[in-house]
């Protein structure tokens, strides 16, 4: 289905943490009527206030699971719209949809596809301070765990339910490492390609 964007505009009680942000700059099909009857939005900022990431136009793909686009923003000060791709989704669970971590950003996304040699949900990994992102390659259960610093470019999974790992088919990847120095990294502008070029990966 090709969809039509309209500018986001004003979303009554959003809590934007004292960003002054310009929703008109920021692009979604039409809200309101199905597919896009939406849960809600929600403004997600850094810890270090350097940057922010709006979720919004939150739909339930299926049941229990929920999917929204996103703009990210940088500079509170001075409010500037990083990216917005509008053409991709990724995957909202509440508090834990995002992470930011230094100049960094990780979101999941939902990608399956009939190649055996990706795993169909990785996280995607958004380099804020050059504009630049890639993909760590996870299974559908990389929505049970989040991703932690260790040192340098190198960060460990960790598994934040562990009971949804116990007797299921999925590998418990608690304390596995991946470096950020070994993954491919493409200009930010491309995000709007994201499914297309993970596919590529293979």
């Amino acid at each position: 289905m090709q969809n039509s964007y309209t500018s986001l505009g004003q979303i009554p009680n959003l809590d934007t943490k004292g960003w002054d942000i310009n929703l008109n700059q920021v692009l979604t099909p039409k809200r309101g009527v199905h597919p896009y009857i939406f849960l809600t939005d929600v403004f997600f900022e850094s810890d270090n206030q350097k940057y922010a990431c709006l979720v919004y136009t939150i739909v339930e793909w299926t049941m229990l699971s929920y999917g929204g686009l996103i703009a990210i923003f940088e500079d509170k000060e001075n409010p500037n719209l990083i990216v917005n791709p509008k053409n991709q989704w990724f995957s909202y669970q509440g508090s834990e949809t995002l992470y930011f971590d230094n100049d960094f950003l990780f979101i999941r996304k939902d990608a399956y596809n009939q190649n055996e040699l990706l795993s169909g949900t990785p996280f995607v990994a958004v380099d804020l301070k050059n504009k630049k992102f890639g993909f760590i390659d996870f299974d559908a259960s990389s929505i049970y765990y989040s991703p932690v610093h260790v040192d340098g470019t190198i960060y460990k999974f960790h598994l934040d339910t562990p009971s949804e790992i116990v007797n299921s088919r999925f590998k418990n990847y608690n304390g596995e490492t991946f470096d950020l120095a070994k993954i491919n990294f493409y200009d930010i502008s491309d995000l709007d390609n994201a499914i297309e070029i993970y596919r590529l990966e293979s």
